[in-house]
């Protein structure tokens, strides 16, 4: 057993930090609200199918008199099916492990107590940090999820000495849209060269170029939709950023430039996901190169829904102490799978 506070590489001795006011607590990473950026599904715990129900194709011709001009056009129907993994850790800490000299954080009076109490201050941080954990491990799953996943020295494109276990529960979204032959596509040339210097070097007008695309050539159906973003990585952000700032069209939040904005483009608002480049930094490093560092989509957020058995489950951990091991128990759990539903009514640069 030991405690989920690691206190191996502090000097702890008589002058050390007292009181939670004096330790600088890491930032977590920026990450986007999951609803902002996809429909959530929920009630879904086992493979469950989704029907599509298509058009009637073309009707109607000259008439030629009493007889109509029978048609024989149907509604097709066509399937999809969630098939959401369960997804479940657990984060122990043994009070009596957490070394008597490190005096921030405070034990109890009581011998019996050491190991049940534990400050609420304290307790209240590892549960915040562990559930800003489960967001990470939803957004890592949905978004970069492949269920054939293999290393970089296997053939594959994880990570060299990453645990492939954390991503081989469903197929993500990058997965679908790389698969699909229906997902409209603009190819980024940068993402293509040799080395990571070079596909880091993106033309000064990228962003703009991706963008134009896919609002050009994306079916016209998806301006009728509600929920209809761009979402990129930092990098195409930054790229979008730097365009504007070299042209001087001073763009701002409240300006509207040709129906532009710099946070959003012919109206459509652009949802920023620096949690992309950071697990392609992270599960998608070739070694020279890292696999599409530039990427972006465009599409409501309810065409690629996150299916879940419930939201609760995503945002908390069940807390519990066991007298028999002496250690408190965050268990978290949760399903997921996530889907490109209609495939037509997203487009995609990479």
């Amino acid at each position: 057993m030991a405690s989920l506070v690691d206190t191996a590489d502090l000097t702890l001795n008589a002058q050390e930090a007292l009181s939670v006011s004096q330790a600088i607590f890491e930032k977590v990473y920026s990450k986007p609200q999951i609803s902002n950026v996809h429909g959530i599904q929920t009630g879904i715990q086992m493979q469950t199918q989704i029907p599509f129900y298509g058009l009637i194709g073309a009707v109607g011709k000259v008439s030629s008199g009493c007889t109509p001009n029978a048609s024989s056009e149907k509604v097709n129907l066509t399937e999809k099916y969630w098939a959401p993994a369960l997804v479940d850790f657990r984060l122990t800490h043994c009070q009596g492990d957490v070394s008597q000299l490190f005096k921030m954080w405070k034990r109890s009076r009581i011998a019996l107590g050491t190991w049940e109490d534990v400050d609420n201050e304290m307790m209240a941080f590892i549960t915040d940090r562990g559930i800003d954990a489960v967001t990470e491990a939803i957004l890592r799953i949905s978004q970069f999820g492949d269920t054939s996943a293999a290393l970089v020295a296997n053939g594959g494109y994880i990570t060299a000495g990453k645990d492939i276990a954390f991503l081989t529960m469903i197929n993500g979204l990058w997965q679908q849209i790389f698969a699909s032959a229906t997902v409209k596509r603009y190819t980024i040339a940068e993402n293509a060269l040799a080395t990571e210097a070079a596909q880091l070097a993106l033309a000064s007008d990228r962003a703009l170029q991706a963008m134009r695309y896919l609002y050009n050539e994306i079916d016209s159906r998806v301006f009728d939709v509600q929920g209809l973003k761009f979402q990129m990585t930092r990098s195409l952000w930054n790229n979008w950023s730097d365009f504007l700032e070299d042209k001087s069209l001073a763009f701002s939040l409240d300006r509207t430039e040709q129906g532009s904005t710099k946070a959003s483009y012919r109206g459509i608002p652009i949802e920023v996901r620096n949690d992309w480049d950071r697990n392609i930094r992270t599960w998608n490093d070739l070694g020279d190169t890292l696999l599409y560092p530039h990427r972006m989509i465009l599409t409501p957020i309810d065409n690629v829904p996150i299916g879940t058995s419930d939201e609760e489950s995503m945002t908390r951990l069940d807390a519990f102490y066991d007298k028999v091991t002496r250690s408190h128990y965050l268990d978290g759990a949760f399903y997921i799978d996530v889907k490109v539903l209609e495939e037509a009514m997203c487009g995609a640069a990479y």
